[in-house]
C-alpha cells in the first residue's frame, strides 16, 4: 500500500514541473497554415503563463499578418515585463528572488523565465548556426554559450 502511495507522489511530483502546449495558426478562410508549440520540463513557478508567453511569442508575426491563432486567450493576455532593478537585467535568480519577497506575481515570473531562455536559446541557435559554417571555432562557441547561461541563470 505505502509503495503505491509513494510511486502516485513521486509521478505527480515529476508531472507538476513538466507541461506543453500547442496552438493552430489559421488563414482567413480557416485553413491550418502553422503553428506552435511550447512546453518545459522542470518549471515548477508559472509554468502555464511561460508556456502562455512562448505561444504567442511564436504567432505574434502571424497576428501581425492578420491570421488566427486558435487559443485567442492569448491576445488578451498583457506579456509586458516588469522592469528589472536600476542597472540589472533580469535573469532566473533575480527573478526568482523577486518572487520569493513577493514583489511580483507568479505570472510575471513565468514571463520573465520565458523570456529569458528564449533569449539563451537564440543565442545558442545563432552559435550553433555560426560553429557549423565555420566562422567561429569551437571555444568561441562555447564561451558564447558559457556567457548566455550566465545571463539566462544569474550567478
Amino acid at each position: 500500500m505505502y509503495r503505491n502511495v509513494l510511486t502516485v507522489v513521486v509521478v505527480l511530483i515529476f508531472l507538476s514541473g513538466c507541461a506543453e502546449r500547442t496552438i493552430d495558426i489559421t488563414d482567413k478562410e480557416g485553413k491550418i497554415i502553422g503553428g506552435c508549440n511550447a512546453g518545459y520540463d522542470w518549471h515548477f513557478y508559472g509554468l502555464q503563463d511561460s508556456i502562455d508567453y512562448m505561444l504567442y511569442e511564436c504567432a505574434k508575426g502571424s497576428i501581425a499578418n492578420g491570421f488566427k491563432i486558435s487559443d485567442e486567450r492569448l491576445l488578451t493576455l498583457d506579456f509586458t515585463l516588469p522592469p528589472p532593478p536600476d542597472g540589472e537585467s533580469w535573469n532566473k535568480q533575480l527573478a526568482m528572488s523577486h518572487f520569493h519577497k513577493n514583489t511580483m506575481t507568479e505570472r510575471k515570473l513565468g514571463y520573465i523565465l520565458a523570456a529569458i531562455e528564449f533569449d539563451y536559446q537564440k543565442v545558442v541557435w545563432s552559435a550553433e548556426d555560426d560553429l557549423a559554417s565555420g566562422d567561429i571555432t569551437q571555444a568561441e562557441f562555447n564561451d558564447i554559450v558559457k556567457e548566455a547561461k550566465l545571463r539566462w541563470l544569474g550567478e
